[in-house]
């Protein structure tokens, strides 16, 4: 008798949930392989990552291990042809602790 792999119907019954995990929250920043989409390359090719973000103008830091961290907030902004101010991307939307004591 041969075993058939599951299928992603039977995967996704079985324990994962019905779809609590595949809607898990974004990162602040583009992972390896969306900045490999950006880029053209491979999502291990850390130094053409930086070389194509350093000609295009694009601000990224590095992290330990030398991968380029972009901002999503950029990145969107960006490409959807918007005016961009770096520091105005990034900045986050604090909730307001004052209307919890009204």
């Amino acid at each position: 008798m041969t075993r058939r792999p599951p299928d992603e119907t039977t995967a996704g019954a079985q324990g994962r949930g019905s779809g609590g995990r595949e809607m898990m929250m974004k990162s602040n920043y583009l992972d390896a392989h969306e900045v490999a989409a950006l880029v053209g390359c491979l999502p291990g090719s850390k130094a053409c990552m930086r070389r194509w973000l350093d000609r295009n103008n694009w601000p990224y830091e590095c992290n330990r291990v030398g991968f380029p961290l972009v901002s999503r907030a950029y990145h969107d902004a960006r490409l959807a042809g918007a005016s961009v101010d770096v520091a105005q991307a990034e900045q986050r939307v604090e909730p307001n602790f004052a209307a919890l004591l009204a």
